[in-house]
């Protein structure tokens, strides 16, 4: 009984530092929103979307939780990076679109992402795409060493291992 109770000490500690504007006794919440980046990352492996429902679900999530337990000016900041972040994805995504007359990232994964900052703040996310980059690239690498081709990759199961390796490097001195 001891060992179980520490494992969930354990888990929830982790969860509090995970996304430290979050009010301790919200860590359930940091928890909602991992499940729910982790969802859709495995959604998007099989269907190339990553659903808008779940996605503005953990953003109210956030908000709502850090309006009315934390402060309205914390989540207010929170959910304004997010939308910067959001912007920014689209703004590049579309000056690669005149220039090249295609797609460079899918607005599923700038969606994704605004919801790790609205969580997690901008450093995990940052680190989220540094590493999901480096991820997918050693992947289609290595599909392409053994003589398959990839035609396309969808990024959120990336960025999920990226953020995994973010938060820890980030919150944990990694």
């Amino acid at each position: 009984m001891s060992r179980a109770f520490t494992f969930i000490d354990v888990i929830r500690n982790t969860l509090i530092h995970a996304a430290p504007d979050m009010p301790p006794d919200f860590w359930w919440v940091t928890g909602f929103v991992i499940g729910i980046l982790a969802l859709t990352a495995v959604i998007d492996i099989f269907t190339a979307k990553v659903p808008d429902a779940l996605i503005f679900i953990g953003l109210f999530t956030v908000s709502a939780t850090l309006g009315m337990a934390a402060s309205w000016d914390t989540a207010a900041l929170h959910l304004r990076q997010a939308i910067e972040v959001g912007v920014v994805i689209w703004a590049i995504n579309a000056a690669w679109r005149v220039k090249f007359k295609h797609d460079a990232l899918g607005m599923g994964d700038a969606k994704w992402t605004m919801l790790a900052v609205a969580c997690f703040c901008m450093m995990p996310a940052a680190t989220a795409w540094g590493m999901g980059a480096i991820l997918a690239v050693t992947y289609i690498g290595s599909a392409r060493a053994f003589r398959n081709k990839v035609a396309h990759v969808t990024f959120a199961p990336f960025l999920f291992l990226g953020l995994v390796v973010g938060l820890y490097w980030v919150r944990f001195g990694g």
